[in-house]
């Protein structure tokens, strides 16, 4: 094995790795409020008018 293949596998398992991060921090109980909040958002805009269509 040369150092390319090498630099493959540590960036590979280095992906991998932060892709388990990104998930754990996605589906964790702290981010779930706001991202509740987030998904409400759009719901809850006050900025749209509220008269007949032209």
């Amino acid at each position: 094995m040369d150092f390319q293949d090498i630099a493959r596998i540590a960036v590979t398992v280095i992906s991998f790795f932060c892709f388990l991060g990104i998930c754990a921090w996605a589906y964790g109980r702290k981010s779930r409020s706001g991202f509740d909040e987030a998904a409400q958002a759009p719901l809850l805009d006050d900025d749209t008018p509220h008269g007949p269509r032209a």
